[in-house]
């Protein structure tokens, strides 16, 4: 029996700062979490699963240290993964992969394996 008084999906979704943000083309919605100024989390939620992406302001990044880059407008260079990722309707899954993604964009640019 489902407890009523249980907090949905949604819910949790936005304990943890998510914000629904609009309906996407195929029919589901699309949740953003802005992490900090220069990483967005979004969430495209459907009937049985959600599709985890997200988004860094590499410029904006690059900027805020006194870094140039060879591209002409920085402010627009975006990173982003190349395959979003499949989730189940669990906010426990949601919040394991926030943490892999945080892990994955560590870089030590001094790590003479790079």
């Amino acid at each position: 029996m489902i407890d009523p008084t249980a907090p949905t999906f949604d819910d949790q979704l936005e304990a943890i700062g998510f914000r629904m943000r609009s309906t996407s083309r195929r029919g589901g919605r699309v949740w953003e979490l802005a992490f900090n100024s220069l990483l967005t989390f979004m969430l495209h939620d459907y009937d049985d699963h959600v599709v985890m992406t997200w988004t860094l302001q590499a410029g904006r990044l690059m900027a805020q240290r006194g870094w140039q880059g060879s591209v002409g407008d920085v402010d627009e260079l975006e990173w982003f993964p190349r395959a979003d990722v499949r989730l189940p309707l669990d906010v426990v899954a949601v919040r394991t992969e926030i943490t892999r993604i945080l892990l994955s964009l560590r870089l030590d640019l001094g790590d003479p394996a790079l």
